[in-house]
């Protein structure tokens, strides 16, 4: 198996998985479905059925990161009814290309928020793609800054930047109207690059990537956006962090790419997935990870270790029990690149895309059997299914 750490890293890691939004900032707008699975409260496509009704999956945006350099990001829609997947839903609406590095896709209420890493912008579409406003994102100086990962909660939605800050975003304006910088005057070295953000319990919680060399989550309080303080976690969290429907926060360090030939084997930091109490800040080790995904009380979860090619194994842990069950053969899978759980079918939609070609996603069912794969964009990276 084709193992992807190699491409991500060349793109600086510029992936997103699973931290869309599905609360209403106003009343829904035109396009497919009113709300989405998936979101920072219940991620990687597992939807909040609070009122008791069926949940129905209409359809799901795909986001296709694009290649580094290529400005060939784009935004798709696989149409549940038709079995259809769109053209790039952005360049018809537009008429030009989304931009450089498609990072993370974000729907909340009428709207798509998409940061674009590449391009410095974060742009606010309308469900069709239409573009209502494109925001640069540059530090006071005008330097093109790379924004990264989002959130939303109370009207608001969040989103992180390699100048070590996350912003926030009023929904009702389109304007930033508060930015706030995570880090501390002297802090220790690898305390910069903030990435996945998710929101639990009234606060933010931001992994601290340091680029390989950080180990912290800074917490914020959402209400006042202000620093709570930092927690220390293991090296290296990164793409992963997620609130699940047991409303614990679940995120994932990278470790140390445990196998270089740089290290000896007592120094290796495995991928681990790790969980946090929000009432509490408290965290625990629980197993390793690279991709994850929740469904009620299941963890889908993709791990692989690029110079450890034998430990890649994709499977399920119950968050109950703690028990694991095998999921599919990553065998089967040139460069996996993360996996999304439909809200209402429960299907499990994994993306592998090898670097420089068209992805595929291979939809399996619960139980692990492939029901079907469909060719996407470039380097495909999340899903938001869209559910009524």
């Amino acid at each position: 198996m084709k193992l992807n750490w190699c491409k991500l890293a060349i793109m600086a890691l510029a992936l997103g998985v699973f931290t869309a939004c599905s609360e209403d900032d106003e009343p829904n707008g035109e396009g497919p479905g009113t709300e989405t699975g998936g979101g920072d409260d219940t991620t990687g496509g597992s939807g909040d059925n609070t009122g008791g009704e069926p949940v129905v999956s209409l359809g799901a945006y795909v986001l296709n990161t694009g290649n580094w350099g290529g400005n060939d990001a784009g935004i798709q829609f696989l149409d549940f009814q038709t079995g259809e997947l769109s053209e790039d839903l952005y360049a018809a609406a537009n008429g030009e290309g989304l931009g450089d590095l498609g990072q993370d896709l974000c729907v909340y209420g009428s709207k798509i928020y998409v940061t674009v890493s590449g391009s410095s912008k974060v742009v606010i579409m309308d469900r069709k793609c239409k573009v209502l406003k494109s925001i640069p994102v540059a530090t006071e100086d005008g330097t093109p800054v790379e924004p990264r990962y989002m959130a939303a909660c109370e009207g608001k939605v969040y989103f992180t930047a390699y100048d070590g800050t996350v912003s926030r975003i009023d929904t009702t304006s389109m304007a930033i109207d508060g930015k706030l910088n995570l880090i501390d005057a002297g802090a220790q070295t690898g305390y910069d690059h903030p990435e996945a953000i998710t929101s639990a319990n009234g606060k933010l919680y931001v992994n601290i990537s340091g680029y390989s060399k950080g180990k912290w989550l800074a917490v914020v309080d959402a209400a006042s956006f202000t620093k709570l303080k930092d927690i220390e976690v293991m090296l290296n969290p990164y793409t992963q962090c997620i609130t699940a429907e047991d409303g614990y926060v679940y995120f994932v360090s990278n470790g140390n790419y445990a196998g270089s030939p740089s290290l000896t084997p007592d120094q290796y930091i495995y991928g681990t997935m790790q969980r946090l109490d929000p009432e509490t800040d408290q965290v625990e080790q629980v197993c390793r990870a690279t991709y994850i995904a929740n469904a009620g009380d299941k963890m889908y979860i993709l791990y692989s270790e690029y110079y450890l090619p034998e430990v890649a194994r994709a499977y399920v842990r119950d968050l109950k029990t703690g028990a694991d069950s095998e999921f599919i053969d990553m065998a089967d899978l040139q460069s996996a690149n993360g996996l999304a759980v439909d809200p209402a079918s429960g299907d499990v939609y994994v993306f592998d895309a090898p670097y420089g070609a068209a992805s595929d996603v291979h939809v399996y069912g619960a139980d692990g059997t492939l029901k079907r794969t469909f060719e996407a964009g470039m380097s495909t990276s999340k899903m938001v299914f869209v559910t009524k």
